[in-house]
């Protein structure tokens, strides 16, 4: 038997011998809440903290063991169904300090961060007691996505715009006094804009603009729609040089490829696979190498896929 058997306080635990006994064996168990119990193999003990005896015979042979019952405090659940807003993260805490934990996306720690709409489950183990709790949680639609937090033009660049994709019955509105989801700019600096809607309430988020001088232009938008309208129904660089090496990658956000071309003429149309990708803001990255140089250079940065 082991040395000790746990089990939460208010159940009853059952110590049982898991080995084969001969026929002949007979069976003896003693303690304070079980008095003496005979020719059995299991025996069920209340909520005490005591030792149990056991004595098994078998012809001449005499074998003796013993288990400690504990009782041990039943861990408190403490998780909540929580619904927020889509932009924001929610940690969710066990609680019960010191405690083992065991979450449903795999974490040992007391606190996790979600980010995603899901039923999650925490396993917490107090020595030979364990509870499991379950807390829903549900992430509603913000104000506005596609939020790219820098963006670089180029002083050539002939359209400098940046743009939101707000949700149903969001009102929006930007420093500059537009309440467009695209806007022009012209100059460098933060462009902040602001979101009404009616699950979120108010929020405020932000876009850093830079512009520089670019030595071989390479204009590359911050987003596409890819809903066959036939209107910006791609996302691709438009170049004014040739060039002797080219690769253009494309990852989602957690840095899977989803497209990929060597040639200049290629183009995402916003599928992996043959399938439509989510509405989600991808990284770009495109190697070049003009045609007469031997100096590769490397642009990359974020695009954002409406539909």
């Amino acid at each position: 038997m082991p040395d000790t058997t746990g089990f939460c306080v208010g159940d009853s635990a059952f110590i049982e011998i898991k080995q084969s006994l001969e026929k002949n064996a007979s069976t003896e168990w003693r303690g304070k809440s079980i008095g003496i119990i005979y020719n059995t193999k299991k025996v069920k003990v209340k909520s005490l903290n005591e030792k149990i005896y056991l004595k098994v015979s078998s012809g001449k042979n005499t074998y003796l063991d013993s288990t400690v019952v504990k009782v041990y405090s039943r861990p408190k659940l403490v998780l909540r169904d929580t619904s927020l807003c889509k932009s924001k993260a929610l940690v969710l805490d066990a609680k019960n300090t010191g405690l083992l934990f065991f979450w449903s996306t795999g974490e040992t720690t007391q606190r996790i961060k979600v980010e995603n709409t899901a039923n999650y489950w925490v396993k917490i183990t107090n020595l030979g007691c364990t509870v499991i709790d379950t807390a829903k949680v549900k992430f509603m639609p913000g104000g506005i996505s596609g939020i790219v937090n820098d963006v670089t033009f180029c002083l050539s660049d002939e359209n400098k715009t940046i743009s939101v994709k707000p949700n149903t019955g969001t009102k929006v509105l930007w420093n500059t006094g537009s309440t467009s989801p695209t806007i022009t700019v012209t100059n460098d600096g933060i462009y902040w804009i602001r979101s009404e809607s009616k699950n979120c309430g108010v929020q405020t988020d932000s876009i850093k603009v830079k512009l520089k001088a670019c030595d071989c232009e390479m204009i590359i938008p911050n987003s596409f729609t890819p809903n066959e309208d036939n209107r910006n129904d791609y996302f691709f660089p438009v170049l004014q040089c040739e060039y002797s090496y080219f690769k253009m990658t494309i990852m989602d956000k957690w840095e899977n490829i989803v497209f990929s071309t060597n040639s200049t003429n290629g183009k995402w149309d916003g599928r992996f696979k043959g399938n439509l990708c989510p509405e989600e803001i991808y990284i770009y990255r495109i190697e070049s190498t003009e045609k007469g140089s031997d100096k590769k250079l490397v642009r990359s940065g974020k695009v954002s896929l409406f539909r």
